[in-house]
Parts: structure tokens; C-alpha cells; sequence
């Protein structure tokens, strides 16, 4: 993928509000955080990313360099996930994350842009065969551009100003129930918590620091000296 894709990306996985106009605002409505698995066209990637949502969980899975490479976020638990499978190699890092709402991988909510830019329906337009209104985003991340969201209020295409191609764009998507079991770490992982930093805790709180727990897994202590 190319560097200026990655560094994209790798900006919406780590960095986790401006008032819309009246006019707007209203036409941003549904629940948020609805449970549903899409297929996602990024730019830069050579295979499609797969994301799950439910609630306040999200799961990231993509394919770079050879590597399969999962993110799971979950507000609920305060925690951000990073599984990564080379081999028979199965790495779990756990990371303390905020509980309030953020920026995620990939905003595919519109709810996530109504509280983080500034937004301005201009049309109308297909994407997959899928109805979607065309809304101009600006400062998200510093950016600006063209998104199409659907009835339900996702987001099915993304393009950054001055580009044509999509910076990504939903090529299935289904509005089911989501299994728990995507938002657990899967067993034969090997688990290592990595600590706040800064002296801030998962919730953004300062005071002591406690270690984040990853949901369905167990952090063994370390030995007595």
C-alpha cells in the first residue's frame, strides 16, 4: 500500500465537534453503534478490509504485507486490542482506550462525522447498486471531502478532496447481529498489557493506572522475584 494510504489509516486506528446546520442534523438520525459486517475497499489495500460492529465494539480485520492484522475496540471494557498471526505465532496486545466516543478505523457510522466535522448535504448518488445522499465533510482529521451515506446512516464511500479514487468504499454490507465471539481475543493467543502512558488512565482520568483487561482472556502476573 502506499505510504501516504497508510499513514491515513494508521491516523483513524491510533488517534481514537463542530454543530451541523439545523437542515443537516436532522437528516442524521438512527441509532448509532448498529450492528453490522461490511466489505471495504481501501486505498492502497490489495484485498478488502472486513469490519464488525455491535454496540460499542468494532473489529478491524485486514490483510498488509502478507500479515492478518485485527483490531478490536471496545469502549465498553476501556480496551484496543491489536492481534496479529504470523505463522503459528498469535500475539494479542492490549492497550487502555478511552470510553467516550471517538474516531474509529474506519468511520463508516455517520453519527461519527456528525460529532467531528462539519457536514453539507449536496446530493444524491448510487454506490453498489445502494441509494446514498451526497454529503461534503469538512475537518475530519484535518481533511476534507465527499461521503455517501446511506438510509441507514452508513457511510458506503469516502473520497478526500482533490482525489478521484475513493479513499474507501463498502462492497458488501450486511445489517445483522454481530457474534460476541468477534470482540473476544480468540484463544492461542499469547496476551501482553501494555500500560497507560503519561499517567493517564483508559478513561482519561488521571490518577493511578490500572491495567486494562482483554475480554474472554486472562493476564497471568508476572513471577515473584
Amino acid at each position: 500500500m502506499t505510504r501516504t494510504a497508510w499513514h491515513w489509516f494508521a491516523a483513524l486506528v491510533t488517534s481514537f465537534m463542530l454543530m451541523l446546520p439545523p437542515a443537516v442534523q436532522a437528516q442524521v438520525t438512527g441509532v448509532p453503534h448498529a450492528d453490522l459486517y461490511a466489505k471495504v475497499r481501501v486505498a492502497g489495500f490489495t484485498t478488502p478490509v472486513e469490519i464488525r460492529q455491535s454496540g460499542a465494539k468494532t473489529r478491524v480485520d485486514l490483510t498488509a504485507g502478507g500479515v492478518l492484522q485485527s483490531y478490536i475496540a471496545d469502549r465498553e471494557k476501556g480496551v484496543l486490542i491489536s492481534l496479529t498471526a504470523t505463522g503459528q505465532n498469535r500475539i494479542a496486545l492490549v492497550f487502555p482506550l478511552d470510553r467516550a466516543d471517538g474516531v474509529i478505523p474506519l468511520p463508516l457510522d455517520l453519527a461519527v462525522l456528525v460529532r467531528q466535522a462539519t457536514l453539507k448535504v449536496v446530493g444524491a448518488s448510487l454506490v453498489g447498486g445502494r441509494s446514498c445522499r451526497l454529503i461534503e465533510f469538512s475537518n475530519y482529521l484535518n481533511q476534507s471531502g465527499m461521503i455517501c451515506a446511506s438510509a441507514e446512516n452508513i457511510i458506503l464511500q469516502m473520497t478526500k478532496k482533490g482525489s478521484r479514487d475513493p479513499l474507501f468504499e463498502v462492497l458488501d454490507l450486511s445489517m445483522e447481529r454481530q457474534d460476541p465471539k468477534w470482540f473476544r481475543t480468540p484463544p492461542g493467543y499469547q496476551v501482553a498489557v501494555v500500560p497507560a502512558i503519561g499517567g493517564a488512565s483508559a478513561s482519561g482520568e488521571g490518577g493511578k493506572i490500572e491495567q486494562p483487561q482483554p475480554p474472554g482472556a486472562s493476564v497471568k502476573p508476572p513471577p515473584a522475584r
